[in-house]
Formats: C-alpha cells, sequence, structure tokens
C-alpha cells in the first residue's frame, strides 16, 4: 500500500531543531496551507517526542515548494556552501580555468559585501589572487572593484589575522593543560568570551573561540558555564549564524559530553542521536559516543542496531583511535546482550589484526572490553596469561593518576587470580579495594564503578557486594 507525502515525511526527518527554529522565524508566507506545512514540521524536528502528521489534503504542489524553499534557504547560510564555492574559485583562478560567468557572480559578490561573515578570510584572499589576475588581463574597471573591496576591508582583515594567531596560542595552552593538567590558563577567558560574542569579528573565529571555551570550562570543571556558552551558540544557530551541518553536528557531539558528564544521560542519548543524522568525516566518533549512552541508559539492543547500521563505515575508517573504540563497544554490546562466545572470537580476531595500534592508541578501552567477555566466560588462565603478554599491569599502574580512572582492569586481574588459587579472599578484598584509596569520584565516574562492581559480582559476589558497600 501507498503511503501519502511518504518523501515529504522522510524529508521532515532530516530537519535539525536548530534548521526548525531559524526556518519558522524567516518564512513569509500568506498561503495559510503552506504556513501550516512548515509550523507542523518545525514542531516535528524541536520536540524530541512528537512526529509531524502532515494533511494529506493539501495540495502535493504546495509541499515540493516548501521543500524546495527549505532547500534553497538553508544552502543561502550554509557557510560550508559557501566556502567550497570560494575555494572552487581560488583553484580556477589559479589554474586560469575561471568564466566570464563565476567572474560576473563573484564580482557581485563583492560589490555588495557589507559586513564581515564567516567567511572572511577566505574571501579576502581569494580578492588578492584575482586583483592581479585582472590587472594582467587590463580589466581596469573589475580590478578597481575589487581593489575597493580589499582596501575597504584592509583593517578588518589584519584584526582577524591578529586574533586567529591568538586564538592559536590561546588554543595550545588549554588544549596543553587539558592532556597534562599543568598549567593556568583561566586568564584567557575574557579575552575568548569578547571574540565569541562580537558580531563584526569573523564567524570562523568566532566559532573557534567558542571550542576554545569549551575546553577551558570542561579542563576547570566549570559546567554551569559550560552550559550557558552551549545554551548562547545553539540561539545563534538558530537564527541562522555559523551555520552548516557539519557545525551543527559537532554542537551536538560536544553537547552529548557535557550531558553525560552531569549522569543527564536522557538529554546526552537525544543529542547523540542529532550529531549523526548527517555524514561528515567525525560520523564513527559520534556514533561511538551515541553507543556509549545508550550502553549507559541499558540499552544493549538499540546499540547494536546502531553498530550494525555503522558496519560499514567502521570497516572503512583508517582513523585507528575510532576503529578500536567502535570494536570494543561492539565486545561490550555482545556482553551485554550474552552473546559472549562471538564477543571473544571479534575481540581474538581484531587483536590479531590490529595489535600494534591496539597498544598504542587504545590499549585501555579495548582490554578492557576483552577481560569483561573472558570473565564473563569464566576463562581467568586466558585473562592472566594476555595480562602477561601485553603488560597490562604495568600500563595500568601509569594509568591510575588519570583523573576519570576507574578500575576495571585491575579488579578483572584481582579477580581472576583468585579464581585461579593465586590469591586467597583476604588479599583479594585488600587488592581491589586498593584502587579506591584517595579517588574522590564524580557522580558520572561513581555510576560507572557501581556499573562495573555489579559486572564482577556475578562471578564473585561476596567480595565484590563487600567493595560496593565500601564505596
Amino acid at each position: 500500500m501507498k503511503i501519502k507525502l511518504k518523501k515529504f515525511t522522510e524529508f521532515s526527518k532530516t530537519i535539525l531543531p536548530n534548521e526548525a527554529k531559524y526556518l519558522a522565524s524567516e518564512h513569509l508566507f500568506t498561503d495559510d496551507e503552506k504556513t501550516e506545512i512548515i509550523n507542523r514540521l518545525a514542531k516535528s524536528a524541536i520536540s524530541n517526542t512528537s512526529k509531524a502528521n502532515f494533511d494529506t489534503n493539501i495540495d502535493k504542489r504546495k509541499y515540493s515548494y516548501v521543500k524546495n524553499w527549505i532547500l534553497k534557504k538553508l544552502e543561502s547560510i550554509d557557510v560550508d556552501e559557501t566556502a567550497k564555492w570560494i575555494l572552487d574559485l581560488k583553484k580556477k583562478i589559479l589554474l586560469d580555468a575561471i568564466v566570464s560567468s563565476e567572474e560576473k557572480v563573484f564580482l557581485n559578490f563583492l560589490s555588495r559585501y557589507k559586513t564581515v561573515g564567516y567567511n572572511f578570510q577566505i574571501v579576502y584572499e581569494l580578492a588578492q589572487e584575482y586583483k592581479p589576475y585582472l590587472l594582467i588581463r587590463l580589466r581596469y574597471k573589475d580590478h578597481e572593484t575589487v581593489a575597493g573591496f580589499l582596501e575597504n576591508y584592509s583593517e578588518d582583515y589584519k584584526k582577524s589575522k591578529s586574533i586567529q594567531q591568538k586564538l592559536y596560542s590561546a588554543t595550545t595552552e588549554i588544549t596543553s593543560q587539558y592532556t597534562q593538567k599543568e598549567n593556568e590558563t583561566k586568564y584567557w577567558e575574557p579575552w575568548l568570551l569578547e571574540v565569541f560574542k562580537t558580531e563584526n569579528v569573523d564567524g570562523r573565529n568566532r566559532y573557534m573561540a567558542f571550542i576554545t571555551l569549551a575546553f577551558l570550562y570542561t579542563n576547570y570543571n566549570e559546567s554551569s558555564k559550560l552550559k550557558l556558552l552551549f545554551d548562547e551558540i545553539d540561539g545563534y544557530f538558530s537564527n541562522g549564524e555559523m551555520y552548516s551541518r557539519r557545525l551543527l553536528s559537532n554542537y551536538y557531539a560536544s553537547r552529548v559530553l557535557m550531558h553525560s558528564k552531569e549522569n543527564e544521560l536522557d538529554l546526552a542519548e537525544y543529542y547523540a542521536y542529532l550529531s549523526i543524522r548527517r555524514y561528515n568525516n567525525d560520523t564513527l566518533m559520534y556514533v561511538n559516543n551515541l553507543v556509549a549512552i545508550l550502553l549507559k541508559n541499558n540499552k544493549p539492543k538499540e546499540a547494536k542496531k546502531v553498530l550494525d547500521n555503522y558496519h560499514q563505515l567502521y570497516k572503512e575508517s583508517y582513523n585507528y583511535h575510532q576503529k578500536i573504540g567502535f570494536c570494543s563497544y561492539k565486545i561490550r554490546v555482545l556482553n551485554q546482550l550474552d552473546q559472549n562466545k562471538l564477543a571473544e572470537e571479534i575481540a581474538i580476531n581484531f587483536l590479531k589484526q590490529y595489535k600494534k595500534e591496539v597498544l598504542k592508541h587504545r590499549w585501555h578501552h579495548f582490554f578492557t572490553s576483552y577481560f569483561n567477555v573472558l570473565i564473563a566466560n569464566e576463562k581467568y588462565k586466558e585473562l592472566l596469561k594476555i595480562a602477561t603478554v601485553y603488560n597490562i599491569s604495568s600500563k595500568e599502574t601509569d594509568r591510575k593518576i588519570m583523573p576519570n580512572y576507574v578500575p576495571n582492569i585491575s579488579w578483572s586481574i584481582s579477580l581472576s587470580k583468585y579464581m585461579e588459587g593465586q590469591i586467597n579472599s583476604s588479599k583479594l578484598l585488600e587488592e581491589i579495594k586498593v584502587p579506591l584509596l584517595g579517588l574522590n569520584p564524580t557522580k558520572s565516574q561513581k555510576m560507572v564503578l557501581v556499573q562495573v562492581i555489579d559486572t564482577l559480582s556475578n562471578n564473585l559476589p561476596e567480595a565484590f557486594l563487600k567493595l560496593k558497600s565500601h564505596l
């Protein structure tokens, strides 16, 4: 049976909440039915629960009109589309391949340029390349247009490049603090906020200031400031500023991490699904984030469905950090679905194929998943053998200084030693208490600790239930 308005309904599902808010505020339809279509679409996209129920009595041509209007409207404000256009023109100018119709469009673009936009730097740099191109061809009138643009915006360009360089210095210091936890970077906050909030600063620099501020607030665990920052850029996106699907996906993925850290798992899941709505180079990372949230929300079946849908992307990826993460999550999901034989086979084969990459990039993530499966399969001897071959205990000792440390691997090794008769129950309890000394877990970290204890208590209830009461 043919479903009415199937294509438009499927199209409506691709519209992101911030896009919907922008579209709802921008349309000037005088036709009541077109207005109804856009309002229903927007309401559905903004809500994370209700689905659009479009009126099948409205003429299909009106649905086509609204769809085309949406596509053109979003393309007109898409900063990535503008960047592609500018960079394509630059290539054609450098290769003497630009045609007159393309030149006419660009010259009109420059003559009508009024405000410093998101892609201002690359627009200005293209104009710099274009000026001698015109002069050598004795096109004085067009040369005058371009030269006028360059002169009018020369100070803005100098300012933009200066901000870019200073942003790089800020980003270097703040990301270094994130990895090394040493230097003080709080003094960057006022300047970064000023760049982010100033309208006549080019959007690329404003967005970079947003990203760097998010790092800064994460470093200092200032969740309330981070949320305010996210809410502010959310407003910019909804007004059509700094917009592209790529940037929206990045923003949604960043919110996933924030809400997860605050243990707001329903919101984290909502934004995680939004982040994978459109494919880009970071999709595999966003998929891994979504699966992590689904596992936290005790939804292994949904997590498996997501992993299955993106299996081909995982196979084709050369990003080993995310590839290892994907495989590790697959092992965990199968573990939670009691498919431990299959999970173990996947772990063995992956380690054979990517041993070097696992040890270099994400040994802890992978072996945590692998050891959970070996514990579930009661293969304690095999676990201890692998721990020895890959020097896991030593690596784990080095890792204890990490702020998000959870002793999953350490406990798995201690449990296996006990089950193999290498230590007695007193020694076991002593060993599994040691990693908790001096640990002051966050709400999210405590939840993970409890999950780990619950998993291991399936094999040895007495010791781990005592540990849970200790925690």
